[in-house]
């Protein structure tokens, strides 16, 4: 009869598997950060024009800014040996420090009016989103450095996840189904859905 004894979890194992809380709130700083730099790339290089309106350059190169959220994963993940579960925490922390900065105000002022709006209801539900993308973009940066051999498969998955999914969202909401914004956000649901269950996937084989 053998008996398998498993090693101790130490301290040290623990701090890998799981984000602190310090590495958790520099994780939000580093998003400010990089929404700061994403805010002045926006106003240097993108052309005002009517925000209600879809203009496929415009939208595209909004897009395209939004790869500095990959570097700052990328710049996370690297500079420290991280388990999965930390860098699905720390993806967590990205996508609540995007609905602070980008939902907390509008949702702390309008939604109190007597009158109510499903405007607010699919900003929550936008914001809930927002924290399944993040996760997944987390969890695909952190494969991309731990697992080199996988980088062209997650290269493609992180062109559609981070320029499709929003040139087709823009144009969902400003142009197919102005006024039933519901369609839209249905349809980022499912593909942010679709964009977790890859990443799942690609990070168990």
């Amino acid at each position: 009869m053998c008996t398998c004894v498993l090693p101790p979890l130490t301290f040290d194992a623990c701090r890998q598997e799981f984000a602190t809380t310090p590495q958790c709130v520099q994780a939000g700083f580093w998003y400010a950060t990089i929404q700061l730099l994403q805010l002045i790339l926006t106003a240097t290089f993108v052309p005002s024009g009517d925000p209600n309106s879809f203009d496929v350059a415009q939208e595209s190169m909004k897009a395209f800014i939004t790869f500095a959220d990959c570097l700052g994963l990328y710049y996370t993940f690297s500079a420290r040996k991280l388990a999965l579960g930390a860098a699905v925490v720390i993806g967590l922390s990205w996508g609540t420090a995007e609905s602070v900065l980008h939902r907390l105000v509008p949702l702390a002022v309008e939604a109190r009016g007597l009158q109510f709006t499903w405007k607010h209801t699919l900003t929550s539900v936008e914001a809930n989103i927002s924290l399944g993308t993040y996760m997944a973009l987390a969890v695909l940066m952190w494969l991309w450095v731990r697992k080199p051999a996988q980088r062209t498969s997650i290269i493609i998955v992180i062109i559609l996840q981070r320029f499709i999914v929003p040139v087709t969202t823009s144009f969902l909401r400003n142009s197919a189904f102005v006024e039933t914004p519901a369609i839209a956000v249905a349809a980022e649901a499912a593909m942010m859905g679709t964009f977790a269950l890859l990443s799942l996937k690609m990070s168990s084989s």
